[in-house]
């Protein structure tokens, strides 16, 4: 039984960081969170929330270019639901060059969760992974959370075609990613990316609660 289906909502938010700021977690209260917890007080689930521009341009376009480096260097991609070329869940132990984004991207997804949740807890990265889709490439229909502890999956867009494939939450809410978005959401949601035109290259991950 899906008990997410019907419940998928598009929350628009806007923030930009750099990769040497610090996350205000009081901020974030007052400028995002009031909404997800009506949301999540009438509904008990986690909303798909987009933040535009995450980052400075600047880091933007290295994250890109860190993933096509390590695509080249590693041009055997892992064979998932992915039908793309993507590195294996665990590119946050073998290499160290996207841990100052995915720290910010933590820390920040650590606000949002105890703030909605009213909890204090402590967050970390569970499975990380790099891709790269091109034409023709997409995502089976999947969720991340069944199997595992974690709590908040996501993807950060580095680089997006204005003709590439949406994310699709429970085949009826479709999200079509920009660059420099960051699009977070429940582990236990399905979700889907059809056959694509456009190029993608993204960052997606899974957090669980610090081991």
């Amino acid at each position: 039984m899906n008990l997410y289906k019907g419940y998928c909502t598009q929350i628009i938010r806007t923030c930009q960081v750099s990769e040497k700021k610090q996350i205000n977690k009081d901020q974030i209260v007052q400028n995002h969170t009031r909404s997800l917890i009506e949301f999540y007080n009438k509904t008990r689930i986690l909303p798909v929330q987009v933040i535009d521009n995450l980052f400075e341009q600047e880091h933007s376009n290295k994250i890109k270019n860190l993933i096509l480096d390590y695509e080249k260097k590693n041009p055997v991609g892992m064979d998932s639901n992915i039908k793309a070329w993507s590195s294996d869940y665990e590119t946050h132990r073998k290499t160290d060059i996207f841990l100052n984004y995915l720290n910010t991207i933590v820390r920040f997804s650590e606000g949002l969760y105890n703030n909605l949740f009213s909890k204090n807890e402590n967050l970390e990265i569970g499975e990380f992974w790099v891709a790269h889709y091109r034409k023709g490439d997409f995502t089976v229909k999947h969720s991340h959370g069944e199997l595992y502890e974690h709590l908040i999956s996501g993807c950060y867009y580095a680089y997006v075609e204005d003709n590439a494939s949406p994310i699709i939450f429970d085949r009826q809410e479709s999200i079509y990613p920009k660059n420099n978005s960051l699009i977070l959401f429940s582990s236990l949601i399905e979700h889907e990316v059809p056959p694509t035109d456009g190029e993608r290259i993204i960052m997606s991950f899974n957090i669980r609660r610090t081991q």
